[in-house]
């Protein structure tokens, strides 16, 4: 729960911040859209938000404050978010530095895509409702980033292609806005089964753009696939891809 301004002012500067987006590598489509709130419209519309409209400071600032964007009017009574991060594959945040910017930009909304599955893979298998529930709907903000880390001091900064799917609201069969039931929320087997479910979701999204991949489930890649023809002997270089965690609020 955010209630203070400067916290939450804070937090969404640190998770709308350029330099972490995938416009930080110079590469992509100038105009292509790295974030979006997701949700049905009449769960946001409660909110004043818009199904995929941009994710913007204020806006986000009092969603945080479960308050109206437009009249400031208190619609959550307990505010709260959940920072549910999903993460391409390795392989794919590397391709996607070597490709044109239109081929960036499907990437780009592939993953994108893949997260909103997640929070809506989550809607049928956790009783976010007061932990008895299914959510008809939900309340999300879907941000894109490219980059884990802001310094190279301990080694280079690779590609890494994550959205944070920022989730404050869910909503009951009457239509109300509730906060997630946290419990529920942090079930392992729950957050694996949605994981898997958005992991499975790029994999087809990317195979419909023409790439190729292969499975990796259980070698310990922590992903479920590969895209073909990145070396593995990168993808092994622990060195490189030593700076993927992803600093936003903390660092502000």
């Amino acid at each position: 729960m955010m209630d203070d301004q400067v916290t939450a002012a804070g937090f969404a500067r640190g998770l709308l911040d350029p330099g972490l987006s995938p416009r930080a590598f110079g590469a992509g489509s100038p105009t292509g859209r790295t974030s979006g709130w997701a949700g049905a419209g009449d769960a946001l519309r409660q909110l004043g938000l818009h199904p995929a409209a941009e994710v913007r400071e204020h806006d986000l600032v009092s969603v945080l404050g479960g308050r109206h964007t437009g009249t400031g009017v208190r619609v959550l009574t307990e505010p709260a978010f959940y920072d549910l991060t999903f993460t391409a594959p390795n392989s794919v945040s590397f391709a996607w530095t070597q490709l044109d910017a239109g081929a960036q930009a499907e990437i780009e909304q592939a993953v994108l895509a893949s997260a909103g599955l997640m929070l809506t893979c989550l809607t049928t298998v956790a009783p976010l409702v007061d932990g008895v529930g299914l959510p008809r709907s939900f309340v999300a903000a879907l941000v894109l980033h490219a980059v884990g880390t802001r310094s190279d001091a301990t080694g280079p900064i690779p590609p890494i292609l994550h959205v944070h799917s920022c989730l404050f609201a869910v909503q009951d069969a009457d239509g109300t806005l509730l906060a997630p039931h946290e419990p529920a929320l942090a079930e392992e087997d729950v957050q694996r089964e949605c994981d898997a479910a958005a992991g499975a979701d790029l994999a087809h999204r990317l195979v419909q753009l023409g790439y190729r991949v292969r499975n990796t489930a259980g070698a310990g890649t922590g992903h479920s696939f590969e895209l073909d023809g990145v070396p593995p002997a990168l993808l092994a270089d622990e060195r490189f891809w030593r700076n993927t965690g992803c600093g936003t609020a903390t660092d502000h």
